[in-house]
């Protein structure tokens, strides 16, 4: 699934794909596919919609970040990315 994702030193948003809201039950992070590479991630996941780009758009790139810690929206892929036994 195809989400925005910003962090602190993302210098605005990134657009993603999301594989998992976790990695595994001990490990709360999603896990993300950027550039065909894997991370694991804290960074916030946004849905990505034309309003909401509309939105982040008319933010400058460094303050972004900080209008998105004012609200949270989690995609849902699936819970884990590993599943523990």
């Amino acid at each position: 699934m195809k989400i925005l994702h910003i962090t602190p030193s993302s210098n605005g948003y990134e657009e993603v794909t999301l594989l998992a809201n976790r990695h595994s039950q001990k490990n709360h992070l999603a896990v993300i596919e950027k550039d065909g590479e894997q991370f694991i991630t804290g960074g916030y996941l946004i849905q990505d919609t034309p309003m909401t780009r509309t939105a982040l758009d008319q933010i400058p790139k460094d303050f972004q970040y900080l209008f998105v810690q004012s609200f949270k929206s989690e995609p849902f892929a699936k819970s884990y990315f590993e599943n523990e036994s």
